[in-house]
């Protein structure tokens, strides 16, 4: 009989502006992890995309942050660094142990059986990790290749939306190139197709990073800049008075089930990357108070959306809700774990406590790669 616990592989940081949000993320799967089931083994990636190996399962933490042992910052302290536009504070030489990802990839083969992806944004939930992982023959949590991709892809996901009848806000999309081309084109194009009020987003990245809400034509400009400086893809959408943000968690790969919608209050004008991350900032209700149709509605378009993209494993589709319309808004296939996200908290409330879920997911992963 064999009772060797299952080694999982905690994918966590990358190569994107979410690294601190995936390190905590990882934190808290570390943290609520069956040890007794599962023997976790961390998986980091730094900012460069080198790939640190575990020499063994990872110890405890204890009292200690992930982020303090990696050296990386937290979500909070990242902040500041996404005001002034400084890069994050990560150690500049390389960890000698760190190796390419290739590398890494066929060593891990034989290290995990099973990899829990927390890494969040591009280089790791839009595809290019879930390939890697499907080469290399290592089950993981989540969504497949395609689904994460074109989940990723705010203007993709949009348009197999509107294919499945399925209600989205109008927008409006720009390469970087016609930006540095003809930046005039290109605002009076957005502001004539969208209107004065809008909202300005990179078109493949999370956590509100790098948007902005435009009030007046006069802000399009500033608005543009700062999201290609975060991509070369950017995405305008018409603005949606009073709206309201719910959210629902889907979880299953056969036969999926959706959470009760949960909702956000943002103390800021919209819900973006300080107020998501910062603590006292944002309330995060994982049972909204919406009427039984309301509800629904949402668990239905949450549940069509996902199987609109193939998606597997789990994801939390966001709507935006007025009195008289639903609109999916966007689909995260890799959730964020953090102590303020909204995913494992609708979980809890469907019965699934934290390290429950976290089995449920590899247990997922591992009938998905059956």
């Amino acid at each position: 009989m064999n009772d060797r616990r299952l080694r999982v592989g905690i994918f966590a940081g990358g190569r994107s502006a979410e690294h601190e949000v995936s390190v905590a993320s990882a934190e808290s799967v570390l943290r609520a992890i069956d040890r007794s089931r599962f023997e976790p083994f961390l998986v980091y990636i730094d900012r460069e995309g080198r790939w640190l190996l575990p020499s063994g399962p990872a110890p405890e933490l204890g009292s200690r942050s992930l982020a303090g042992i990696l050296g990386a910052l937290t979500p909070a302290e990242e902040v500041e660094h996404l005001r002034s536009h400084h890069d994050a504070l990560l150690p500049v030489s390389a960890d000698p142990r760190a190796v390419a990802p290739p590398v890494a990839v066929r060593s891990l083969a034989d290290a995990i059986d099973v990899a829990f992806l927390v890494v969040h944004g591009p280089y790791g939930e839009d595809g290019t990790l879930q390939g890697f992982l499907e080469l290399a023959g290592i089950p993981y949590v989540g969504a497949g290749v395609l689904a994460s991709a074109i989940a990723m892809d705010k203007v993709v996901f949009k348009d197999l939306m509107r294919g499945h009848d399925l209600p989205v806000v109008e927008s409006v999309w720009f390469r970087r190139a016609a930006w540095e081309r003809q930046p005039a084109h290109v605002v009076r194009e957005a502001a004539e197709t969208i209107g004065d009020r809008a909202v300005v987003k990179p078109a493949r990245l999370g956590s509100s990073v790098g948007m902005s809400l435009v009030h007046t034509a006069d802000e399009l400009p500033d608005a543009l800049a700062e999201a290609f400086s975060h991509d070369s893809k950017v995405i305008v959408e018409r603005y949606v008075e009073n709206a309201r943000e719910l959210e629902c968690g889907v979880l299953g790969n056969d036969d999926p089930i959706v959470f009760e919608p949960g909702e956000v209050r943002s103390s800021h004008e919209f819900y973006d990357y300080e107020a998501k991350y910062v603590e006292g900032l944002a309330s995060v209700e994982p049972r909204a108070h919406v009427d039984a149709d309301l509800a629904a509605r949402l668990k239905e378009l949450s549940l069509a959306a996902y199987r609109a993209v193939d998606c597997a494993g789990l994801a939390r589709v966001d709507f935006l809700v007025t009195a008289h319309e639903a609109y999916i808004s966007e689909m995260n296939t890799l959730p964020g774990f953090t102590n303020t996200s909204m995913y494992p908290k609708q979980a809890e409330l469907a019965g699934l406590p934290f390290d429950t879920l976290i089995a449920r997911l590899i247990e997922l992963a591992q009938q998905r790669d059956r």
